[in-house]
């Protein structure tokens, strides 16, 4: 049995002439034309719709508020009112914070996905049954508790089942299935527009279901974390998935061995090091760095104008005379791109052109307030530089602020680290959701 010191050494020598590029180098099949990664793969779809849940919530809300018999339902809600209406779900996604890591760390990563899923799927009930505000706030804030778990242990579980050479781009892709439930969302909002009864918002938020049925039917096909069963000592279990989903089932294989030689390792020194509170984020320089990493990025993913616009889209539209949507293909270039570019670039570049983008947009839609909306080219000047502006983040935040995250975070603190990004992402939604609408009634665009 060998030591912790001599296995990092032999890591740190593997990794001195090896690494795991190197070892398929010469095998340039895609993954298509593999049997275990096409299972793989298809497994990992269970935890990528993770992010339509918010995608189509976020839709669908901005959808609701153009339609004559919600607005009827709910007293005709402005300014608090709708806010409270809109924030519910944050306030959900707040309250699964303290649970949602412990959850993850003891139970694995799939029992908190489904447990979160019934959750969602209660919620989405109550919302889509609601018969008073009251009704509609406890379902969005089940909705919003549910998914909290969910993407507490659904983030992680993609990574640590990943293919190593894939693991990049689909941690950076677990983000974009927002704008596929966005895109359900505007379409069945906008096909419900003319039905003259309370099912013209019912319908809508009954397909809010539709990721959480997905999840719960199929987490248990797939497999639990290798590097959880390495934690938990099973390391049988972990090797036997690594070698189904990784080699085609072959143990021997030196992509089994590589895998297996990292995390055991890896675990082995951070458990030696007892990194298991919130606390161990700063007692180091490299952990403080991680916080503020992961901290920062929950706040810029929100703070960056994307909530007003999607939240609001139709009163924002409104207010300059055009009314349009977006598609989510720049977010799967983006994270194409963060394989070939790098982090840092794309985040530098990317920020910087979204400023750029905000600041002329906000010049625009001023101007045209001043000419009491009368001029047409103002507002299409607007729409321009919001599709600029979401092309840039959908390439940087939309993509990074879970993948990023992802790989900075070590095993025993990557349930922990994700809370964190989370509570940052629902405070900043919180605020956004509460504050915007009264900005908006009281001062406009």
């Amino acid at each position: 049995m060998k030591t912790v010191k001599q296995r990092q050494d032999a890591a740190e020598g593997d990794q001195a002439h090896v690494r795991f590029e190197d070892i398929v180098a010469d095998d340039h099949t895609p993954w298509y034309r593999v049997p275990h990664l096409r299972t793989l793969n298809t497994m990992i779809t269970v935890m990528l719709v993770t992010s339509y849940l918010i995608g189509f919530d976020s839709r669908m809300m901005n959808g609701v508020q153009s339609l004559p018999v919600w607005i009827k339902d709910f007293g005709h809600p402005k300014g608090a009112a709708l806010s409270i209406l809109t924030t519910a779900q944050s306030i959900g996604g707040v309250a699964s914070i303290p649970i949602a890591p412990f959850l993850t760390d003891r139970l694995g990563r799939r029992h908190p996905i489904a447990l979160g899923s019934v959750f969602c799927l209660i919620g989405t009930a109550l919302q889509t049954a609601s018969q008073s505000n009251g009704m509609f706030i406890a379902g969005r804030v089940l909705i919003g508790f549910g998914g909290g778990i969910v993407s507490n242990a659904a983030g992680p579980l993609l990574a640590e089942l990943a293919y190593p050479s894939h693991r990049a781009f689909l941690t950076s892709f677990f983000n974009t299935s927002w704008y596929i439930g966005s895109i359900v969302a505007a379409w069945s909002t906008y096909g419900c527009l003319d039905i003259p009864n309370s099912w013209s918002w019912r319908i809508p938020s009954v397909l809010q279901a539709v990721p959480s049925i997905y999840q719960l039917a199929f987490i248990y096909l797939v497999s639990e974390s290798p590097r959880w069963l390495v934690g938990r000592g099973e390391l049988v279990k972990a090797k036997a998935i690594i070698a189904k989903y990784h080699a085609g089932g072959n143990e021997t294989s030196r992509i089994v061995t590589f895998q297996m030689a990292e995390i055991e390792t890896a675990i082995e020194i951070e458990q030696q090091q007892n990194k298991r509170s919130y606390l161990d984020f700063f007692t180091t320089k490299g952990n403080k760095w991680r916080f503020a990493v992961v901290f920062l990025l929950g706040f810029m993913s929100q703070w960056a104008g994307n909530s007003l616009i999607s939240y609001y889209l139709v009163i924002i539209l409104n207010s300059i005379g055009i009314r349009d949507s977006y598609n989510y293909f720049t977010g799967v270039l983006g994270a194409i791109l963060v394989g070939r570019i790098g982090r840092r670039r794309i985040f530098l570049v990317c920020v910087a052109s979204m400023a750029g983008a905000f600041l002329i947009w906000t010049i625009l839609s001023a101007i045209n307030e001043q000419r009491n909306f009368t001029d047409g080219s103002l507002g299409i000047g607007v729409v321009v530089m919001m599709f600029i502006y979401y092309g840039f983040y959908n390439c940087s935040l939309l993509p990074l602020t879970i993948g990023y995250s992802l790989e900075v975070l070590p095993f025993t603190l990557r349930a922990k680290g994700m809370n964190i990004g989370n509570l940052t992402v629902n405070m900043a939604s919180f605020f956004n959701g509460f504050v915007n609408p009264i900005a908006l009634e009281a001062i406009g665009w």
